[in-house]
């Protein structure tokens, strides 16, 4: 009896301390260094959130606090580098999820990719849309040029007619810094040849609850944080939200500061 009693309080202890883990975001900082100029910039205060997963249980209130931790951060551009919404956009609309995120302030901008999450049974087009009532450009499979420094956001990598990344890179000014939205963190070493300098991703989630992180450490080169090869960066965040059950174990719901220095 006492042992089943025991099971039960140890049960119940691992669900708070997952949602607690799941709905109070921390906030990783990481610094790096481009050798390259950013005119007029010679550094970059970006906020990276992914993966927010926005629907039933990451709901209006979630949005809210992602918001509040961006702007206390007062960072110059913001990334989200996929799966904003959970598999539909109807939560996301009757919400209306998007009057919050236009409450980001960033005067660079808020820039998107789309994840293998970010579904509608509709046009794609349609979701884009409503996701940009938001403020947030999204870049599907298309670059942008903003105040000395490039930004490409790819389309999935579930996507079937994706483009090849080099045709992506073909006109674009490679003597200025280069970023790079994907979601998912594969193909590291083709961003390092074709010259991107710094390559934001989410997906992972780090394996949400452990020992997931065991998997995905032997997935992806790069699973969670930050790793250099050269003058390449890769972040991987676990993301803003969760997937399924709002449970982290082992992980933490993030907001992700990066610190770029630029010089050459």
């Amino acid at each position: 009896k006492w042992s089943g009693v025991a099971v039960l309080i140890l049960l119940f202890a691992f669900i708070l301390y997952g949602s607690f883990n799941a709905y109070n975001p921390t906030v990783r900082t990481y610094s790096i260094s481009i050798a390259k100029q950013a005119e007029p910039h010679d550094h970059l205060n970006i906020v990276m959130a992914a993966d927010t997963h926005f629907g039933l249980l990451s709901n209006r209130g979630h949005a809210a606090r992602m918001v509040q931790a961006i702007n206390q951060l007062e960072p110059d551009l913001v990334l989200i580098p996929g799966d904003l919404v959970d598999d539909e956009i109807d939560t996301f609309v009757s919400q209306n999820i998007a009057e919050v995120l236009s409450q980001i302030e960033a005067p660079l901008g808020v820039y998107a990719s789309l994840g293998n999450h970010d579904r509608h049974p509709g046009p794609t087009q349609e979701l884009i849309e409503t996701i940009e009532k938001g403020n947030i450009r999204v870049l599907y499979d298309e670059g942008v040029s903003i105040e000395g420094l490039t930004l490409i956001g790819r389309k999935d990598r579930i996507e079937p007619d994706r483009a090849p990344l080099q045709d992506l890179m073909n006109d674009i000014d490679h003597t200025s810094p280069i970023f790079l939205l994907d979601h998912q963190p594969y193909n590291l070493d083709i961003a390092q040849q074709l010259g991107v300098d710094l390559m934001v991703s989410g997906h992972t989630h780090r394996g949400q609850v452990f020992p997931g992180s065991w998997i995905t450490s032997r997935i992806f080169e790069n699973d969670w944080g930050h790793l250099q090869r050269g003058s390449f960066h890769s972040i991987v965040t676990s993301g803003y939200g969760f997937w399924g059950p709002p449970l982290r174990i082992g992980t933490r719901s993030e907001v992700v500061q990066i610190l770029v220095t630029f010089n050459s």
